[in-house]
């Protein structure tokens, strides 16, 4: 079996804020411990919010269902990514002409 594309994760493609440590105290009393986690970039720029929302305009393209797993196919989020980094460079071309 070969594989033919690459999924992504919303992990992937989202930012994500930075976690602080922490620890929890449950009702039976143990300890619980959060482990910190640094602030990521997602390959979008964008939080996972707004990648919904997106998505929801039929401004991105929707996940494909496996499982309970949203996946996202690599060759889908790097089409869309030349579409939009195409427009904005034509855009800076045109003002540059201005």
């Amino acid at each position: 079996m070969t594989l033919v594309d690459q999924y992504l994760r919303m992990a992937n493609l989202a930012n994500q804020p930075a976690r602080p440590a922490s620890t929890h105290t449950t009702a039976a009393g143990q300890q619980r411990t959060v482990t910190a986690k640094a602030a990521t970039r997602g390959i979008t720029g964008f939080s996972a919010k707004h990648i919904y929302h997106l998505i929801n305009q039929n401004q991105f393209p929707a996940p494909v269902k496996i499982g309970r797993a949203s996946l996202w196919r690599l060759s889908e989020i790097n089409r869309w990514l030349d579409s939009h980094t195409q427009s904005s460079d034509d855009n800076a071309n045109a003002q540059e002409g201005v």
